[in-house]
């Protein structure tokens, strides 16, 4: 459809930022999907985009006009998507988001799930800072998002709840590594690993204020970067996950549960955009994970 076309066209360029970068993004010459943007403004008789030295940025026409254009793109994937799927198609497009600072363990295995049952539907998995999930959902840029408290967020539906495990991850070898749980007070002699930003560290941060507790990382990383200073020191970090009770941890390094008395775990939402009419693929996903989420929190 040629009008859909032209949709993906401006809406390449405004996520490269760049009529040429989005070009070779889309095999197309930068000419041709100039002529594509100027028809597109010439009938609107507005700039969609304002023109830099640096590359274009969206003049506030733009950004009501690409606000449609991706609306209107999401319809239409729900539509192809219920049409495949009256043709047992099982075709279709899930674009997931995941708050940073977790470890989704229990996503990736619903993905590889969903995909062993319908192998033509692709998926999209973007690990984004807590504060741009929304804004991420209401441009349809993710059908879904798994957010740890998501209450201050406007404009979303709350899918399923399920708490979330946090964990200590440490060398196998390491001195606490035969704890069934650790404290605050079993972490403190230790160097801590803590990652920069994010739910997790927000967290931590606040149930060791709770008991004047100090944590004063030595590496702020996330998790899969501190794998060697785990391995090669008596350095603690953490992971939340909601996959299982107990955490798998990669070779020579073992997860151990922080006691709830100490850390409250907090829980993680399954959320859409609110009133948003989800595609065949992303409904269906979307209804898995509820029932995980289900299992998670022990309710079947």
């Amino acid at each position: 459809m040629r009008h859909q076309t032209t949709l993906r066209f401006i809406d390449a360029i405004a996520r490269a930022g760049s009529i040429r970068r989005a070009a070779e993004k889309m095999a197309i010459t930068p000419s041709a999907l100039n002529r594509r943007l100027l028809a597109v403004e010439e009938e609107f008789e507005a700039p969609l985009f304002e023109r830099l030295a640096t590359g274009v940025r969206l003049s506030a026409a733009g950004e009501l006009f690409l606000a449609h254009a991706r609306r209107q793109m999401a319809d239409m994937e729900r539509v192809r998507s219920q049409i495949e799927d009256m043709k047992g198609a099982r075709r279709g497009h899930v674009a997931f988001g995941f708050d940073d600072g977790l470890q989704m363990e229990g996503f990736s295995e619903a993905v590889s799930l969903y995909r062993n049952r319908h192998p033509d539907v692709t998926f999209a998995v973007e690990r984004m800072e807590r504060n741009s999930v929304q804004q991420q959902l209401a441009d349809y840029r993710i059908d879904l998002a798994g957010v740890v408290q998501p209450e201050a967020l406007s404009n979303i539906s709350t899918l399923a709840v399920a708490p979330l495990s946090v964990f200590a991850v440490m060398a196998s070898a390491h001195p606490l590594a035969g704890l069934r749980i650790v404290t605050f007070n079993d972490l403190l002699p230790y160097p801590l690993v803590l990652p920069p930003t994010g739910s997790l560290r927000n967290t931590l941060d606040i149930a060791a204020r709770r008991q004047d507790f100090d944590l004063r990382p030595v590496l702020e990383c996330e998790l899969p970067l501190a794998d060697h200073t785990l391995l090669h020191s008596d350095a603690i970090a953490f992971s939340a996950n909601i996959a299982t009770r107990s955490a798998a941890a990669p070779s020579g390094l073992v997860a151990i549960s922080l006691d709830p008395r100490d850390l409250k775990p907090p829980h993680l939402h399954l959320i859409q955009l609110r009133g948003r009419a989800l595609s065949v693929a992303a409904g269906r996903f979307a209804d898995m994970l509820v029932q995980q989420f289900a299992r998670y929190s022990g309710e079947v």
